[in-house]
């Protein structure tokens, strides 16, 4: 058996190393083969579970920002793409939650009642 103790990399956790010119951290998109259809339920179900409903959706779609969200809307087109988004969110639904905050202060305790239906962060109000 080779002992091969002493030779391996050390481990430098990315936020902590120097950044270099060579590597630049830039993300890239790359297209790849598959079934559009598929993907776009996919994405679809995944912003419906977020809380997004068809408007906020079709709002991602239509916003170049989501590379793979607009680019299968480009793809479909608007009337199909909207025709597919309303097809997903009637058979899978959007989660709509409810919080609850409770607050006690000499013996009374105040109940406050927040729907949480925004569905995202900033992206998806358009701020």
């Amino acid at each position: 058996m080779q002992n091969f103790e002493g030779q391996a990399v050390p481990k430098v956790h990315p936020a902590t190393r120097p950044i270099e010119p060579e590597d630049p951290m830039n993300l890239h998109g790359y297209e790849v083969p598959g079934d559009p259809d598929l993907m776009l339920r996919i994405l679809i179900e995944e912003f419906a579970r977020l809380g997004f409903d068809l408007p906020q959706i079709v709002q991602l779609c239509r916003d170049p920002f989501y590379q793979g969200l607009h680019g299968l809307w480009l793809k479909f087109g608007e009337e199909e793409s909207q025709r597919r988004i309303s097809a997903v969110l009637a058979r899978c639904g959007v989660i709509r939650t409810t919080s609850a905050t409770f607050v006690e202060s000499e013996g009374l305790v105040q109940l406050t009642l927040g729907e949480r239906a925004e569905g995202g962060g900033r992206h998806a109000r358009g701020l």
